[in-house]
């Protein structure tokens, strides 16, 4: 591991630890409060330009009664600029929003993030952020897949048809270098095993 990928990891655990446990004060101060205009694009609401819109986006939900947290996993990082670094990770999140009408029940997902930092006095910090979710169809065939009843594998084993484990993909990259390496046979159908989005926020 480089040294600018442990500080940025260690900078990235401090935020999600943060985020974690609500406390919307110490995710600001990771932030360059020097940026004139911050950007922050959460896969759920509209692009955010600007601390005051950051501000209500922090501030938006009841820790009383919601919960929430996410992980971050595969992470990888370059420095494109003298003092400015680019991070490119998986964040897995789960929430629970209070008096929410859209979602009543608790909700999750994975994203593929981007983040811009710049190295200050006291440490990076960062001054723009992209969230980019699966795509939409690519959620639909996840889920389909996942209601799939187990007496229908083994009706199909019976026919010598035989798929491997169900599989998520962390990326479009990941979707598509897997889509061209798969082969189908009349007799087998496989696909790559499961492998973990989300790790410990450290």
């Amino acid at each position: 591991m480089s040294e600018l990928e442990t500080e940025i990891g260690a900078l990235l655990a401090r935020y999600v630890a943060h985020w974690n446990a609500w406390e919307m004060d110490a995710v600001r101060a990771l932030w360059d409060p020097d940026e004139a205009e911050p950007i922050y694009v959460a896969e759920e609401s509209p692009a955010l330009v600007g601390w005051e819109a950051l501000g209500r986006y922090w501030q938006v939900s009841e820790p009383r009664r919601s919960e929430h947290f996410i992980a971050l996993s595969d992470l990888r990082t370059r420095e494109i600029a003298p003092g400015v670094a680019h991070a490119f990770y998986t964040l897995s999140w789960n929430a629970f929003i209070y008096n929410n009408r859209l979602y009543p029940r608790p909700i999750g997902g994975t994203v593929r993030a981007t983040t811009l930092m710049r190295r200050k006095p006291e440490g990076w910090r960062l001054f723009h952020h992209i969230e980019a979710p699966l795509a939409s169809l690519i959620q639909l065939k996840d889920a389909h897949e996942r209601n799939v009843d187990p007496a229908l594998f083994k009706m199909l084993a019976e026919k010598g048809l035989t798929f491997g484990a169900y599989w998520r993909f962390a990326s479009v990259e990941t979707f598509y270098s897997n889509a061209v390496s798969w082969r189908m046979s009349s007799k087998t159908m496989s696909a790559p095993a499961s492998r973990s989005l989300s790790a410990s926020a450290g």
